[in-house]
Protein backbone atom coordinates (compact mmCIF):
# COMPACT_ATOMS: atom_id res chain seq x y z
CA UNK A 1 0.00 0.00 0.00
CA UNK A 2 2.30 2.51 -1.30
CA UNK A 3 4.90 1.47 0.70
CA UNK A 4 3.07 2.38 3.90
CA UNK A 5 2.77 -0.21 6.92
CA UNK A 6 -0.01 0.90 8.45
CA UNK A 7 -3.18 2.84 6.43
CA UNK A 8 -6.60 3.68 7.32
CA UNK A 9 -9.53 5.50 6.52
CA UNK A 10 -12.33 6.80 8.08
CA UNK A 11 -11.36 5.63 11.41
CA UNK A 12 -14.49 6.33 13.75
CA UNK A 13 -15.63 5.18 16.87
CA UNK A 14 -18.20 6.85 19.19
CA UNK A 15 -19.05 6.38 22.97
CA UNK A 16 -22.58 7.04 24.24
CA UNK A 17 -23.21 9.39 20.89
CA UNK A 18 -19.83 11.14 21.69
CA UNK A 19 -17.14 10.82 18.97
CA UNK A 20 -14.43 10.30 20.26
CA UNK A 21 -12.71 8.95 16.61
CA UNK A 22 -14.33 11.04 13.67
CA UNK A 23 -12.98 10.15 10.53
CA UNK A 24 -9.43 9.88 11.03
CA UNK A 25 -7.01 9.03 8.23
CA UNK A 26 -3.70 7.70 8.62
CA UNK A 27 -0.64 6.10 6.92
CA UNK A 28 2.45 5.63 9.02
CA UNK A 29 5.65 4.18 6.98
CA UNK A 30 9.10 2.08 7.84
CA UNK A 31 11.12 5.00 10.21
CA UNK A 32 8.18 7.50 10.32
CA UNK A 33 7.76 9.44 13.54
CA UNK A 34 4.69 11.18 14.67
CA UNK A 35 3.53 12.66 17.71
CA UNK A 36 -0.02 13.48 18.34
CA UNK A 37 -1.42 16.27 20.67
CA UNK A 38 -4.37 18.26 22.14
CA UNK A 39 -6.91 18.20 24.91
CA UNK A 40 -7.52 15.58 26.89
CA UNK A 41 -10.91 14.27 25.73
CA UNK A 42 -9.43 15.09 21.98
CA UNK A 43 -9.71 11.39 21.11
CA UNK A 44 -5.60 10.75 21.26
CA UNK A 45 -6.25 7.54 23.39
CA UNK A 46 -9.13 6.38 21.26
CA UNK A 47 -7.01 6.32 18.43
CA UNK A 48 -3.99 4.68 19.85
CA UNK A 49 -6.52 1.95 21.14
CA UNK A 50 -8.25 1.84 17.11
CA UNK A 51 -4.33 1.28 15.62
CA UNK A 52 -3.84 -1.15 18.65
CA UNK A 53 -6.91 -3.75 18.20
CA UNK A 54 -7.53 -2.84 21.49
CA UNK A 55 -10.56 -0.49 20.27
CA UNK A 56 -12.84 -1.73 17.14
CA UNK A 57 -13.75 0.68 14.67
CA UNK A 58 -17.36 1.89 14.63
CA UNK A 59 -16.20 2.71 10.75
CA UNK A 60 -13.61 3.08 8.56
CA UNK A 61 -10.92 0.47 6.93
CA UNK A 62 -7.27 -0.33 8.66
CA UNK A 63 -4.60 -2.47 7.37
CA UNK A 64 -1.19 -3.49 8.27
CA UNK A 65 1.23 -4.72 5.38
CA UNK A 66 -2.00 -4.71 3.32
CA UNK A 67 -3.79 -7.12 4.99
CA UNK A 68 -7.15 -5.84 6.54
CA UNK A 69 -7.06 -6.02 9.82
CA UNK A 70 -10.40 -3.98 10.58
CA UNK A 71 -12.17 -5.65 13.76
CA UNK A 72 -9.84 -8.05 14.78
CA UNK A 73 -8.18 -8.22 18.06
CA UNK A 74 -5.70 -6.83 19.77
CA UNK A 75 -3.13 -9.97 19.86
CA UNK A 76 -3.40 -10.32 16.15
CA UNK A 77 -2.20 -6.52 15.65
CA UNK A 78 0.24 -7.49 18.14
CA UNK A 79 1.66 -10.56 16.31
CA UNK A 80 1.41 -7.79 13.05
CA UNK A 81 3.57 -5.84 13.97
CA UNK A 82 2.30 -3.30 16.14
CA UNK A 83 3.58 -2.91 20.06
CA UNK A 84 1.91 -0.75 22.21
CA UNK A 85 2.82 0.95 25.45
CA UNK A 86 0.30 2.00 27.54
CA UNK A 87 0.12 5.33 29.98
CA UNK A 88 1.82 4.56 33.02
CA UNK A 89 3.39 1.41 33.36
CA UNK A 90 2.84 -2.40 33.03
CA UNK A 91 5.69 -4.66 34.15
CA UNK A 92 5.85 -7.77 35.99
CA UNK A 93 6.93 -6.72 39.13
CA UNK A 94 8.30 -9.35 40.67
CA UNK A 95 10.41 -11.20 37.96
CA UNK A 96 13.58 -9.58 37.11
CA UNK A 97 14.20 -7.05 34.47
CA UNK A 98 15.59 -9.39 32.01
CA UNK A 99 13.03 -12.27 32.56
CA UNK A 100 10.11 -9.15 32.07
CA UNK A 101 11.90 -9.05 28.43
CA UNK A 102 11.86 -12.85 28.20
CA UNK A 103 8.38 -13.14 29.00
CA UNK A 104 7.26 -10.30 26.77
CA UNK A 105 9.26 -11.97 23.50
CA UNK A 106 7.90 -15.09 23.91
CA UNK A 107 4.61 -14.28 23.56
CA UNK A 108 5.06 -13.34 20.19
CA UNK A 109 8.13 -15.05 18.48
CA UNK A 110 6.57 -18.09 17.42
CA UNK A 111 4.28 -15.61 15.42
CA UNK A 112 6.72 -12.91 14.34
CA UNK A 113 8.74 -15.70 11.86
CA UNK A 114 12.03 -15.18 13.20
CA UNK A 115 14.04 -15.72 16.14
CA UNK A 116 12.94 -13.77 19.81
CA UNK A 117 15.97 -11.16 20.31
CA UNK A 118 18.29 -11.30 22.50
CA UNK A 119 17.40 -9.41 26.09
CA UNK A 120 20.65 -8.19 26.57
CA UNK A 121 20.72 -6.58 23.81
CA UNK A 122 17.83 -4.68 23.77
CA UNK A 123 18.42 -4.21 27.57
CA UNK A 124 21.93 -2.43 26.61
CA UNK A 125 19.84 -0.74 23.73
CA UNK A 126 17.26 1.03 26.37
CA UNK A 127 19.87 1.51 28.81
CA UNK A 128 18.94 -1.22 31.42
CA UNK A 129 21.84 -3.48 31.11
CA UNK A 130 23.18 -2.75 34.30
CA UNK A 131 19.53 -3.55 36.24
CA UNK A 132 19.07 -6.56 34.09
CA UNK A 133 18.82 -8.82 37.46
CA UNK A 134 16.89 -6.48 39.36
CA UNK A 135 13.56 -6.70 40.23
CA UNK A 136 11.27 -4.42 38.18
CA UNK A 137 9.72 -3.45 41.86
CA UNK A 138 12.80 -2.29 42.33
CA UNK A 139 13.46 0.29 39.35
CA UNK A 140 12.73 4.03 39.78
CA UNK A 141 9.33 5.41 37.58
CA UNK A 142 11.81 6.47 35.23
CA UNK A 143 13.40 3.10 34.26
CA UNK A 144 10.22 1.16 34.44
CA UNK A 145 9.29 3.55 31.25
CA UNK A 146 12.62 2.11 29.60
CA UNK A 147 11.82 -1.88 30.70
CA UNK A 148 8.36 -1.46 29.06
CA UNK A 149 9.88 -0.04 26.02
CA UNK A 150 11.79 -2.91 26.32
CA UNK A 151 9.25 -5.52 26.56
CA UNK A 152 7.76 -3.84 22.89
CA UNK A 153 10.56 -4.10 21.26
CA UNK A 154 11.02 -7.70 22.47
CA UNK A 155 8.23 -8.19 19.64
CA UNK A 156 9.99 -7.11 17.09
CA UNK A 157 7.45 -4.30 16.19
CA UNK A 158 7.26 -2.76 12.85
CA UNK A 159 5.65 0.23 14.43
CA UNK A 160 5.86 1.21 18.18
CA UNK A 161 2.51 2.95 19.84
CA UNK A 162 3.38 5.56 23.04
CA UNK A 163 0.57 6.42 24.92
CA UNK A 164 2.33 9.50 27.02
CA UNK A 165 5.77 8.35 27.76
CA UNK A 166 6.84 11.08 29.03
CA UNK A 167 4.09 11.21 32.06
CA UNK A 168 5.55 11.49 35.13
CA UNK A 169 9.44 11.95 33.89
CA UNK A 170 11.79 14.67 35.26
CA UNK A 171 13.28 17.03 32.31
CA UNK A 172 16.88 15.15 32.30
CA UNK A 173 14.42 11.29 31.77
CA UNK A 174 12.45 13.19 29.26
CA UNK A 175 15.61 13.55 27.41
CA UNK A 176 16.73 10.30 27.69
CA UNK A 177 13.94 9.01 26.50
CA UNK A 178 13.68 11.31 23.18
CA UNK A 179 17.21 10.15 22.19
CA UNK A 180 15.86 6.46 23.14
CA UNK A 181 12.90 7.20 20.45
CA UNK A 182 14.96 8.67 17.83
CA UNK A 183 17.13 5.16 18.08
CA UNK A 184 14.66 3.03 18.10
CA UNK A 185 13.29 4.61 15.05
CA UNK A 186 16.36 3.21 13.47
CA UNK A 187 14.29 -0.19 13.56
CA UNK A 188 10.52 0.70 13.97
CA UNK A 189 8.09 3.54 13.17
CA UNK A 190 7.06 5.58 16.26
CA UNK A 191 3.67 7.36 17.04
CA UNK A 192 3.34 8.62 21.00
CA UNK A 193 0.74 10.82 22.07
CA UNK A 194 1.23 13.29 24.15
CA UNK A 195 0.58 16.59 26.99
CA UNK A 196 4.28 17.35 27.38
CA UNK A 197 5.29 20.17 25.03
CA UNK A 198 8.60 20.61 25.84
CA UNK A 199 8.53 17.02 24.90
CA UNK A 200 7.31 17.13 21.87
CA UNK A 201 9.28 19.69 20.88
CA UNK A 202 12.46 17.97 21.65
CA UNK A 203 11.21 14.79 19.26
CA UNK A 204 11.15 17.10 16.38
CA UNK A 205 9.03 15.40 14.09
CA UNK A 206 5.96 15.77 12.54
CA UNK A 207 3.08 16.87 14.57
CA UNK A 208 -0.88 16.72 14.12
CA UNK A 209 -3.54 18.13 16.99
CA UNK A 210 -6.89 16.19 17.61
CA UNK A 211 -9.73 18.57 18.78
CA UNK A 212 -13.18 16.37 19.77
CA UNK A 213 -12.16 13.52 17.19
CA UNK A 214 -10.72 15.25 14.40
CA UNK A 215 -7.27 15.54 12.94
CA UNK A 216 -7.08 19.57 12.98
CA UNK A 217 -3.74 20.84 12.16
CA UNK A 218 -0.92 18.68 10.96
CA UNK A 219 2.75 20.00 9.98
CA UNK A 220 6.16 20.59 12.21
CA UNK A 221 5.92 21.15 15.76
CA UNK A 222 7.47 24.75 15.02
CA UNK A 223 4.57 25.54 12.54
CA UNK A 224 1.71 24.31 15.07
CA UNK A 225 3.18 26.54 17.61
CA UNK A 226 3.51 29.40 15.75
CA UNK A 227 -0.32 29.14 15.29
CA UNK A 228 -2.39 31.42 17.01
CA UNK A 229 -5.94 29.82 17.47
CA UNK A 230 -3.28 26.47 18.02
CA UNK A 231 -1.60 27.99 20.84
CA UNK A 232 -4.31 29.47 22.65
CA UNK A 233 -7.05 26.54 22.48
CA UNK A 234 -5.24 23.37 22.19
CA UNK A 235 -1.72 23.94 23.26
CA UNK A 236 -2.55 27.09 26.87
CA UNK A 237 -0.19 28.54 28.23
CA UNK A 238 2.78 26.88 28.02
CA UNK A 239 3.05 26.69 24.19
CA UNK A 240 4.39 30.32 24.33
CA UNK A 241 7.33 29.10 26.35
CA UNK A 242 7.77 25.75 24.27
CA UNK A 243 8.64 28.04 21.14
CA UNK A 244 11.43 29.67 22.39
Amino acid sequence: MDGHFLEATGLSRAFGGINAVAGVDIAIGPRDLLCVIGPNGAGKSTLVGLLSGAIAPGAGELYLDGERMTGRRMHEFCRRGVARKFQGTNTFLTMTVRENLTVAGLGVAPYRGSPMPEPDEVLEEVGLADQAGELASHLPHGERQWLEIGMAMMCQPALLLLDEPAAGLSAKDAQRLVRLIHRLRERCAVLAIEHDLAFVQSLACETWVMHRGEVVRKGSYADIARDEEIRRIYLGKGAAHATH
